[in-house]
This record gives structure tokens, C-alpha cells and sequence, in this order.
């Protein structure tokens, strides 16, 4: 029993790794930036088991945090969900600027349940995790969601790290944005999201081993476009590739 335990929480990590992925090519190539926020959360639901989820970011003028993109709620729900800096978790974590994990919100005085998206007794059992995006040591608004607590292929741990990377790319995101709005920057001239993508691809590779079919697997996608991200980012030559 124990192996097998061990087992899911590998191929969860797998997962997670396969979620990161995807969200890299999201940014990189989605240009509307709620239209990147909703895929990215949507990722998250197909990968990692997330039922809920929420971008928001701080509007200094109305001085609260408010949802750009969603996935789970209602138009009404979203409408309700405002946060005050401060005010519940979601409040909190834009204030102090740290992650918080609460392993079941029916048992948490502080999560206000502001969509009310749920009846008091339906929060039973569920895990919300709610996250800083910041970039430069600015928060800039906060990630978070939603999965079952008795999921037991994941855990607290191992999602947050993933979590903590998907906002840190959102900030990174955001700002890009703001910059070509400005005429500072075009969007080609920014690396960091190949980077990263490199990054994985290399990282994915030395996890199987050199095995370009099995490299593939780990990021969900297939040997032919493994093959193509090898020859994009030139790191055929590293590894001898077995098929």
C-alpha cells in the first residue's frame, strides 16, 4: 500500500511538471491576457484536480482585489468576490505577500466564503490554496483554488510549489504587458518563458534518462514535438537520444 502511495504522489509531481509546461506555452503564446488567465486555470483543473479557481488582482483606484479570470464560478459569483486588503484569506495573503494553505475551508473561521458559491456544509473537505503574484517584490494580486482534501495523489506541498511558479509567470506576464503597452519592451525581446521552457525540456529529459520517448511523456506531449523543441532551444547535441 505504502508503494502505491508512493507511486501516486510521483506521478502527481509528473503531472504538476506536465502542468508548468503547459502554462509556459500559454504565456509565451497567448497574447489577451484573461484569455491566457482562464487556460491557465483550466490547466490546472485537467492536470492537478483543481475545481475552483482565481486570478485576482489589486485595483489601487477601488483600493480591493478584484477577479480578471476564473474557473468554477458563476458571472454573479465572480461579481462577489471582492477582497479588501486584509480582509479574509485572499486579503491576507495580498497584504503579507505569503502563500497560505487551508486544509479544509469548513473548518476556517477566516475563509468568508464571499461567492457564496457554496452552502456552509458543501465547504466540508476542501483544500484552498491561495498564493502571492508578485514580481520585483511587488504583489501584484493573488492566485487561488480550489481541490478536494481527500485527494490523496496530491499534496499540500507539492502543489504550492507548483502554484507559487504558475504566479510568479503570471506576474512576470503582467508586467511584460505593461511594458509593451508602454513602448518599453516588444514581446519577442523577452526570454524569460523560453527560458524556462528550455529549462523544462532539458529537465524532463535528464528525469528519463536521455529517453527522448519517455522525456516527452513527462511534459504531455509527442516525440515528434519533443524533437522540435530539442532542435528549437539546440540541445540536441547534450543528450544521445534512444527512440
Amino acid at each position: 500500500m505504502e508503494m502505491l502511495s508512493e507511486k501516486a504522489r510521483l506521478d502527481h509531481r509528473i503531472i504538476g511538471f506536465s502542468a508548468l509546461y503547459e502554462v509556459t506555452k500559454i504565456l509565451s503564446e497567448q497574447t489577451d491576457l484573461v484569455q491566457g488567465l482562464t487556460a491557465i486555470l483550466r490547466v490546472l483543473s485537467a492536470f492537478m484536480g483543481m475545481t475552483k479557481g482565481a486570478v485576482c488582482f489589486y485595483d489601487p483606484t477601488r483600493r480591493e482585489l478584484r477577479i480578471k479570470a476564473a474557473f468554477g464560478l458563476t458571472g454573479e459569483e465572480r461579481r462577489r468576490n471582492r477582497y479588501r486588503v486584509g480582509e479574509g484569506i485572499t486579503g491576507k495573503v495580498m497584504k503579507l505577500g505569503l502563500p497560505m494553505v487551508v486544509p479544509d475551508i469548513g473548518k476556517e473561521p477566516h475563509f468568508l466564503n464571499k461567492t457564496r458559491a457554496r452552502q456552509p456544509l458543501d465547504l466540508q473537505g476542501i483544500t484552498f490554496i491561495c498564493v502571492p503574484i508578485r514580481i520585483r517584490g511587488e504583489v501584484l494580486g493573488v492566485l487561488s483554488v480550489e481541490r478536494p482534501s481527500h485527494d490523496m495523489r496530491a499534496s499540500a506541498e507539492d502543489d504550492l510549489r507548483v502554484l507559487t511558479i504558475v504566479a510568479s509567470l503570471i506576474g512576470h506576464a503582467v508586467r511584460l504587458r505593461e511594458e509593451q503597452a508602454r513602448n518599453l519592451h516588444a514581446l519577442d525581446d523577452w526570454k524569460g518563458l523560453r527560458e524556462l521552457e528550455r529549462e523544462l525540456v532539458m529537465r524532463a529529459l535528464q528525469e528519463a534518462g536521455g529517453i527522448q520517448v519517455k522525456a516527452a511523456a513527462r511534459l504531455g506531449i509527442t516525440p515528434r514535438q519533443f524533437a522540435y523543441k530539442m532542435k528549437q532551444y539546440r540541445i540536441i547535441k547534450e543528450f544521445r537520444i534512444k527512440d
